[in-house]
């Protein structure tokens, strides 16, 4: 039997109506990718129960599919060397933690429904952290994601970001490479699926940005601007919003505190870490007899698999519609 967490009942019918999850075979499932694994010469990674199935979901139980996209995500982890200098948690992670700059809220849509991310970009202090400190603590908090948050694998997750106040310095760091880089992460990296992003407070120099984020969006109707908070509510509903944004779904403060205890928890976690990746030396070795051979290497971060992540030429910046 598969040592995962149960799922409520509202959850469980989503994997097996949209993940073509089948609670008799997961435990098959598991095995049969653990044992692809520890077959790969290059490949060192996590193995536990839990951390395989939120891969074999995300991937709707396709074995090839969940290969290679284990496959990028430690390729990813083992060349980003400029987003990931250490594994390990530091001040600056603690610092992004408790500035009050982002938020999982703790009351999903729904059930059975994704998770709720909230941020604040007013609150970074370009003083202190760049686009790409930022990025790296985005990076840290998939991770403990992926191990611990169902419906944020199962059901994906909905981003609202509030655009007020955010530093200018902020806004010149973002260039078309770093947005395919962390495009290509959290596209064909991490195992969840945007569902959906609402923009409040957005000013006209905001508005440029996000078109280069539209251009590698792969789905970009899912990117929302809204003109007012209340066109906010209206979209997402109050119940679903952050009491300091007039609703009733938790506060910052508790949502700071509960991830702060969980980078504690973790601490040992991405200490270990460190020994996980690609050794790309060997990657071309076969594998032995019967496996499952992986002799196509993962696209670099810096060239994500996707002709939607391409440069911006001048002059190519769309007005995009206010809801």
């Amino acid at each position: 039997m598969a040592q995962i967490r149960p799922l409520a009942p509202e959850l469980a019918a989503v994997a097996a109506a949209e993940l073509n999850e089948v609670e008799s075979r997961i435990a098959g499932d598991i095995v049969e990718l653990r044992q692809w694994i520890e077959e790969q010469p290059y490949l060192t990674t996590r193995t536990d129960d839990q951390f395989l199935v939120g891969f074999l979901r995300f991937c709707k139980y396709n074995m090839d599919d969940t290969k290679k996209r284990i496959e990028y995500y430690y390729t990813y982890k083992s060349t980003a060397g400029d987003f990931l200098k250490s594994r390990r948690i530091d001040d600056k992670v603690y610092g992004i933690c408790r500035a009050g700059i982002f938020a999982t809220l703790p009351k999903p849509v729904g059930p059975g429904g994704p998770r709720i991310h909230f941020t604040r970009m007013g609150q970074i202090d370009t003083s202190l952290y760049t686009a790409k400190d930022i990025f790296r603590f985005i990076m840290f908090r998939s991770e403990i994601e992926a191990n611990t948050d169902d419906n944020w694998i199962i059901s994906g997750v909905l981003e609202i970001i509030d655009f007020s106040k955010i530093p200018y310095a902020l806004l010149r760091q973002f260039e078309p490479n770093l947005f395919k880089k962390m495009a290509a992460f959290l596209e064909y990296g991490v195992p969840t699926n945007l569902v959906g992003t609402h923009i409040v407070n957005a000013s006209m120099d905001a508005q440029i940005i996000l078109n280069l984020v539209r251009l590698v969006m792969k789905q970009k109707e899912l990117l929302h601007i809204h003109s007012s908070l209340e066109s906010l509510h209206k979209a997402i509903g109050k119940e679903y919003l952050p009491v300091e944004y007039g609703g009733t779904n938790g506060t910052y403060e508790e949502a700071m505190t509960h991830f702060e205890q969980q980078l504690n928890e973790f601490s040992d976690y991405f200490d270990e870490d460190e020994k996980y990746g690609v050794d790309e030396k060997l990657r071309e070795i076969e594998p032995a007899v019967g496996t499952v051979a992986a002799k196509e290497t993962p696209p670099s971060p810096a060239s994500p698999p996707s002709p939607k992540c391409v440069s911006v030429p001048e002059g190519s910046f769309r007005k995009l519609n206010i809801d």
